[in-house]
């Protein structure tokens, strides 16, 4: 845009309907023009994100400075909902929180003293379903009302960890305090998404991760076994982003990331982030050969660094 002042003099509704109908990526492609434009998507994004917190807390900036000092991340329909456009976003149902073993205790606190949610549900071996794999600690259930939240622990060393042990693409998206991340962009916010190879290779499959699956289906995303049914698959895939034999990293160029409070020039071009945090997360959503006779293949893993 050659003349931002254009876009800023608009009637504050006709800004904001503009910015509802661009997802994460476009809006960090927006913001990239001028420092002008960046922080006028920086206002919108932050107030998006204050108004998914409050839909759960009475004080989501005091909730902001707990996920800071937790390191704990938001993820589940309230993540992908930031991420996608405002117009047409999935509705959000519950509030999915990840933390460690180190810092589940504050959040807990936080929620049961300050907001004053009730454990309804405390699993120390969680039972089967999208939470059951080998990284979960245990699992809490809050409510108040009508409001739900869960409480994700992981003996990992990173909150973020988790999401891409989970049973498909569509879910790897996180709110932190620092930022807002989307793992796969290109499938997410066109509506697609790859089951991870390891709920069929590695015993991940039953029926309450199918019944996830089907309720990604319903709120109109198609879901793929087979990296081929996605896009062309050929020699040059695990050259690709996109690969599932690829080791990715959440400070990689194939993610989209808007992180808060810094310059245009840091934040507001698609893949331009140099970091999303002190220490990045790891990992590769494995399965069998690409069309690359020549790969092998290899196995689902994460760690954070």
């Amino acid at each position: 845009m050659s003349n931002p002042t254009n876009f800023i003099d608009l009637y504050v509704e006709v800004r904001e309907n503009v910015m509802d109908s661009l997802d994460l990526a476009e809006l960090s492609l927006f913001a990239s023009a001028n420092s002008v434009l960046h922080s006028a998507v920086e206002k919108y994004i932050q107030r998006r994100r204050l108004i998914i917190f409050a839909l759960f807390i009475n004080n989501p900036q005091e909730f902001i400075g707990i996920l800071q000092i937790t390191d704990s991340v938001i993820s589940g329909s309230a993540a992908l909902n930031i991420v996608q456009a405002r117009q047409g976003a999935v509705e959000i149902n519950d509030l999915d929180v990840y933390t460690t073993l180190a810092n589940f205790g504050d959040l807990i606190r936080f929620f049961t003293d300050k907001e004053h949610y009730k454990i309804v549900g405390d699993f120390h071996r969680p039972p089967p379903g999208p939470y059951n794999n080998t990284g979960i600690a245990k699992v809490f259930r809050l409510k108040k009302k009508e409001r739900k939240i869960d409480i994700i622990v992981t003996h990992l060393t990173a909150a973020a960890s988790l999401i891409f042990q989970f049973h498909n693409t569509i879910v790897m998206n996180f709110i932190s305090a620092e930022a807002v991340f989307c793992a796969y962009p290109g499938w997410t916010l066109n509506m697609l998404g790859l089951v991870h190879p390891r709920m069929y290779k590695q015993n991940g499959t039953n029926l309450s991760t199918i019944k996830a699956l089907a309720k990604y289906m319903k709120r109109g995303f198609s879901l793929y076994s087979d990296i081929a049914e996605l896009g062309p698959h050929d020699s040059q895939c695990i050259k690709t982003y996109y690969c599932p034999q690829i080791t990715r990293s959440t400070n990689d160029k194939g993610k989209v990331a808007w992180v808060f409070n810094r310059t245009g020039r840091e934040s507001g071009t698609v893949g331009s982030v140099m970091h999303i945090d002190k220490s990045a997360i790891v990992w590769c959503l494995g399965g069998d050969q690409c069309a690359d006779e020549t790969y092998a293949g290899s196995p689902s893993f994460v760690f954070a660094t």
